[in-house]
């Protein structure tokens, strides 16, 4: 072969080469621009551009139903407060009680006697014969008296009797003015009129709004809310089993009963052991306390089943006598503590020394205190011929022997004293 031929064959051999290299070329450029266009496709095919829908009516809303029931989280709800049941209070009712009033005097005695006292009214006027304890009586809740003789029009009195007392009916704003409460009119001189003198005494006490007690007569009256009872007996005119049994009834009708008694002997300041055993029937029987009279001298303070029984106060407002030898006297106050289940508690005593008359020369029928060392040795007599203990004595803190330094609140009264001789007349 010739190099003509052999050089021929050379260049057809790189035209070859070069066609394939280009078809190869053009082949994966075509197979390129395959891919990228399928590519788009198929992306175009995927994202569909959204499909615009009306926005749904009321009626045709539609709400997709939840793929799983979901129960709500549960919320504490706080415990409320529990209301407190309320603590029962208690009613405080403060009594004073004092003795004799003899509003006066002796019809048989002539001018020193009733009409003594009658002029005394008559220059004085019926404020002058309170007027030292007016404030006293006007503080509490309740005073009660003793009265101890009729205000009566009546003449006729009981025959072969030393001492008949009578007083003017005008002579009942002493009391009713002075802020007195209740009369008890069982005593021994309560008939020294006879019946009509009673009755009319009764009627009035009452008219002067006053309640009135004693011989049949029951008083009772709202205090605080609560019924206190009022009852008046003596000793020989009625039989120990009448009265317990008209203490028992009245203590059903109220919340406090008091129990105003005549009894014992005159001029001693000793009880009876027949007064000591009527005096704790009637406590027993229901009585909250129990004021004893008749003897004309202040008597024995006995604490008896967390109740007390007063033997004697002694004389008051007393028309009686001009001058009686002791006219010393006392004036008892208690405060009682009423629960709403009906017990009755002691919440504290006071005793008040005092006398008859503010003066020494003679008797001015105005009651006043006894102040200072005096009173307090007549406090300590009273304690000679009483029961009162340091562990079982509750003092209002008001009281005398608190206020005055003679005992702190729980301690019973001291220095003792012998008592005064007894008063021989009347």
């Amino acid at each position: 072969m010739s190099k003509v031929q052999r050089r021929r064959m050379q260049r057809q051999k790189r035209l070859i080469a070069l066609a394939l290299c280009l078809l190869g070329a053009l082949l994966v450029a075509a197979i390129v621009w395959m891919l990228v266009v399928g590519l788009g496709r198929r992306a175009d095919s995927v994202q569909q551009p959204p499909v615009e829908t009306a926005a749904p009516t009321v009626e045709s809303e539609w709400t997709a139903e939840p793929s799983a029931t979901i129960e709500p989280t549960a919320t504490a709800v706080p415990t409320a407060e529990p209301t407190p049941t309320p603590v029962p209070e208690p009613v405080y009712i403060t009594l004073t009680a004092v003795g004799d009033c003899t509003l006066g005097g002796n019809t048989n005695d002539g001018a020193s006697g009733e009409k003594r006292f009658a002029t005394c009214f008559k220059e004085n006027g019926a404020d002058y014969f309170m007027q030292n304890v007016r404030g006293l009586f006007g503080s509490d809740d309740v005073t009660v008296v003793n009265l101890e003789g009729p205000l009566t029009t009546a003449t006729t009195k009981r025959s072969n009797r030393t001492f008949n007392f009578r007083g003017d009916p005008e002579y009942v704003n002493i009391l009713s003015g002075s802020s007195v409460e209740v009369c008890n009119l069982a005593n021994n001189h309560a008939y020294d009129f006879k019946t009509a003198g009673f009755e009319e005494t009764a009627s009035v006490v009452q008219a002067a709004g006053m309640g009135a007690c004693g011989f049949g007569l029951e008083h009772y009256m709202e205090v605080k809310g609560r019924t206190v009872g009022f009852l008046g007996f003596t000793e020989w005119n009625f039989e120990p089993e009448e009265i317990e049994s008209a203490v028992r009834s009245a203590r059903e009708k109220c919340d406090l009963l008091i129990v105003c008694v005549h009894w014992g002997e005159e001029r001693t300041y000793k009880h009876t052991s027949t007064t000591e055993k009527l005096g704790r029937r009637m406590v027993d029987a229901g009585a909250d306390l129990v004021i004893g009279g008749h003897s004309h001298v202040y008597g024995e303070i006995e604490q008896y089943q967390g109740k007390y029984i007063i033997y004697s106060l002694g004389n008051f407002c007393f028309g009686g006598n001009k001058k009686p030898s002791d006219m010393q006297c006392i004036i008892f106050q208690q405060r009682f503590m009423l629960w709403p289940d009906g017990r009755v508690e002691d919440a504290g005593i006071n005793l008040i020394p005092a006398r008859i008359s503010s003066t020494t020369e003679t008797n001015n029928y105005q009651p006043a205190y006894l102040e200072g060392d005096k009173g307090a040795e007549l406090l300590a007599k009273v304690a000679k011929v009483s029961n009162l203990t340091e562990e079982s004595t509750i003092w209002m803190p008001e009281s005398f022997v608190v206020q005055n330094g003679i005992v702190t609140a729980d301690a019973k009264i001291g220095p003792t004293a012998e008592p005064v001789g007894s008063d021989a007349s009347l």
